[in-house]
């Protein structure tokens, strides 16, 4: 059967399931990109500018067209797209400069079964589509974020591992400036040290935000003085490292995570995770800590589907709640979807 009877077949197979096909505006406002999607899709943009000097870019990925749709025409209660179209992006190595994708959205649901239902829905057209066997693997980014949160590390450097997670170098960098201590960048350092001296000046006695300038002070003290200890430091580069690593049946995922927890004294919060608890058709499930790695608006469940033989990637997608708010709601929205990589789908 050729591409586009497929793609017939399973839009009609969507529609059945109750979601409703929709086309996307092909340009998007860039920044609107950038700040969303982050340096992944930023890289890859394929932009111009209008007369008056704004940017505009090719959309590069479905998700945030849905998304904008959604705001745009729909703005509240439970909408299901599905899709055929394509996406733009810079090519990279052998990667093509289109991409064609078909997948499915489901936005505005609070029902944690939708997880499991978008992930039979596109398997099962995958099946239908290649004839081939798959491979399922999940993660749910919580986890990670529920580790950084537990490690006994300044709150900045939390905050530049949850930024940074979704660049896997960089990532890499920030663990090996971990491990040496070399921590603070040198106009951050100054700054802070000219506002210590002018608050040695001050009262000692005096409140700001709760806190006498006694004990703020000696919060700048134990920033600018770097306590940590390098044997700290690579001790806990080791923990991330090693977390990164987990690669194992999705049955014996909890059962890991929990060793984990009790070899390092964590808490990676298990009984908050949904993904344990799916019930798929597929049986065929891996667990892995390294995937859900490919876009910055990811939040919770994450999953990739490759063929069993090769692990070629035929499809990818996870939970954005929070994506919707940045966006421009005026709270988060649960949203979950995927998309069928049709480029890599041989028939």
């Amino acid at each position: 059967m050729k591409s586009k009877k497929y793609s017939e077949a399973l839009l009609k197979f969507f529609i059945k399931k109750g979601f409703k096909v929709k086309s996307f505006d092909n340009i998007i406002e860039s920044k609107i990109i950038i700040e969303r999607s982050g340096e992944i899709f930023k890289r890859s943009l394929l932009s111009f500018e209008d007369e008056s000097g704004k940017s505009f870019s090719l959309r590069p990925d479905l998700t945030i067209s849905a998304c904008l749709d959604y705001l745009k025409n729909i703005k509240k209660g439970i909408f299901k797209y599905a899709y055929f179209d394509q996406a733009y992006r810079r090519t990279f190595g052998h990667d093509s400069l289109v991409r064609n994708q078909l997948g499915c959205e489901v936005i505005g649901s609070k029902d944690k079964k939708v997880d499991q239902d978008i992930i039979n829905l596109i398997d099962y057209s995958l099946k239908k589509t290649t004839k081939k066997n798959t491979v399922i693997k999940l993660n749910d980014l919580n986890i990670f974020f529920s580790l950084v949160d537990s490690l006994d590390l300044p709150l900045r450097w939390k905050l530049r591992f949850k930024r940074h997670f979704w660049r896997p170098d960089y990532f890499q960098e920030l663990l090996k400036r971990l491990s040496s201590n070399s921590d603070l960048d040198k106009s951050v350092f100054e700054l802070d040290k000219k506002t210590y001296l002018k608050m040695k000046k001050m009262d000692q006695k005096k409140l700001i935000a709760g806190r006498s300038i006694k004990e703020i002070l000696q919060r700048f003290e134990k920033k600018i003085r770097e306590p940590r200890s390098k044997i700290e430091g690579k001790f806990i580069s080791k923990i991330l490292n090693e977390f990164l690593k987990i690669n194992c049946s999705l049955k014996k995922a909890k059962l890991t995570l929990e060793k984990f927890e009790k070899k390092y004294q964590v808490n990676l919060n298990l009984n908050k995770i949904n993904i344990f608890n799916l019930k798929l058709n597929n049986k065929n499930l891996i667990f892995s800590t390294n995937i859900g790695r490919t876009a910055e608006y990811y939040s919770g469940t994450v999953f990739e589907i490759i063929t069993k033989n090769n692990n070629l990637n035929l499809a990818s997608g996870g939970r954005y709640d929070s994506l919707m708010q940045v966006l421009g709601a005026k709270k988060s929205i649960p949203a979950i979807g995927g998309a069928i990589n049709y480029n890599n789908i041989k028939n």
